[in-house]
């Protein structure tokens, strides 16, 4: 993700060539500054167009409110964080990784991706848990994709690693994630959202220890 200005981060897929997803992504990009700036419930729809050097009326050509805008920040930014995942994942296999670095991997990946756009991570982690019930079920889904692909990591890590990995409940792969989950919003509470990859090694023990097997 590439600084703006007025923010903390623009991430690259906000921002296309057509003159409307332009000022789509200018808008987004201005409520990113101003969740970086103030935080989501302080911010007014004047101050995201302010930032983002557009009207009101362009704006809510956009979009249909403040949430509506948070609800489409959130779910590019999830997109990206979990494609970021599963790239990680793939190219530690390509590699031909130990499957406790492919772990390392992983977790290096999607905590530098969010560690790069701080206000967006401040948005994943905070602001959509508390923005409301739209928000909420938009959480959810993504938490469920989330859930998803670290258990199809898992899964294929104990299928080539039998002797050492353990075929894990994918029902436990839920309090694995909100253990991780807790971890990270920890970090973004105590305003060190920009520090988050230094978390990558407790991430990573985390799902080796539910990975491993008993010796």
């Amino acid at each position: 993700m590439a600084p703006v200005d007025g923010g903390h981060l623009q991430a690259p897929e906000l921002v296309d060539d057509p003159p409307d997803a332009q000022r789509r992504g200018r808008i987004l990009a201005g409520l990113t500054a101003c969740i970086a700036d103030k935080g989501y419930h302080a911010t007014t729809i004047a101050d995201i167009t302010r930032a983002a050097r557009v009207s009101k009326t362009v704006y809510y050509a956009h979009f249909r409110g403040k949430e509506d805008c948070l609800l489409e920040l959130y779910s590019r930014a999830s997109d990206r964080v979990l494609a970021v995942l599963l790239t990680a994942a793939d190219d530690a296999r390509a590699a031909g990784l130990p499957w406790r670095d492919t772990l390392q991997a992983v977790a290096t990946a999607y905590l530098t991706a969010l560690a790069e756009g701080p206000a967006v991570a401040r948005a994943l982690l905070v602001e959509v848990p508390a923005a409301g019930p739209t928000a909420l079920t938009l959480r959810r889904s993504v938490i469920d994709r989330y859930q998803e692909i670290l258990g199809g990591i898992a899964a294929r890590l104990a299928e080539e690693h039998p002797a050492t990995v353990r075929r894990l409940d994918p029902a436990l792969m839920l309090p694995v994630v909100g253990g991780i989950n807790e971890v990270l919003l920890a970090r973004v509470q105590r305003g060190e959202a920009a520090r988050l990859a230094e978390d990558a090694d407790l991430v990573a023990a985390l799902l080796v220890t539910m990975l491993q097997r008993a010796d």
